[in-house]
């Protein structure tokens, strides 16, 4: 089963994009947003001791998926711990969407034991 959500890129064609792809079996969800919803987002996790980590740490040296894509988000738990940090009032509201689906991915591949990929 192949499913694709790209309702956060309507409207943004052309414009650079993000696609985080959830991979089970035979089973495979896309996600596809534009990449300032993601900016907005990553851009409000804080360092941890001074020190970024996991998806933000990616994100903040421009390696991962910018260099690798698609890349393999290594650590689901931590990833999604660290999206949870995110505070939904600093961001705009469709931003707060994307947000919640790409935890929704998360949260599936680490129940079901799947994998994520972002594609830059």
């Amino acid at each position: 089963m192949k499913k694709i959500n790209s309702k956060f890129y309507d409207g943004f064609e052309g414009e650079p994009e993000i696609h985080f792809l959830y991979q089970e079996q035979e089973s495979m969800e896309r996600l596809i947003l534009w990449e300032g919803y993601f900016d907005e987002i990553m851009r409000t996790i804080k360092p941890v001791d001074g020190k970024w980590t996991s998806l933000a740490y990616y994100y903040h040296l421009y390696v991962g998926w910018y260099d690798e894509s698609p890349w393999k988000v290594e650590d689901l738990r931590e990833a999604l711990a660290q999206l949870k940090t995110v505070d939904e009032e600093l961001i705009e509201v469709k931003a707060v969407q994307v947000l919640e689906e790409i935890c929704k991915l998360f949260e599936r591949a680490i129940e079901r034991n799947g994998d994520i990929l972002i594609e830059y």
